[in-house]
């Protein structure tokens, strides 16, 4: 697992990435497929990604199964907030 700047920086993509693939819409579930395919991330830093962005309430865990352990997450209000202060 990475520790530090590479994982907040990973962490930050993340979640920018869900938010314009969410259209700021927190209802939305996003695939977590998609996610993915546009970044290079492993089963395990994804993983820990979206459990860490879980804990902070920037996403939320929409369902479970699938090759990569989660299906689909759904970015949280605080999320786009967060995602905002990115651009």
């Amino acid at each position: 697992m990475l520790i530090g700047g590479d994982f907040n920086n990973r962490a930050k993509q993340l979640l920018a990435l869900l938010e314009r693939m969410s259209e700021n819409n927190p209802e939305t579930k996003v695939p977590v497929e998609e996610l993915v395919s546009h970044l290079d991330l492993d089963r395990i830093e994804l993983k820990n990604l979206l459990e860490y962005l879980e804990g902070r309430q920037l996403i939320e865990i929409a369902s479970i199964g699938g090759p990569f352990l989660y299906g689909h997450v759904k970015i949280t209000e605080k999320g786009i907030i967060k995602a905002a202060k990115f651009k």
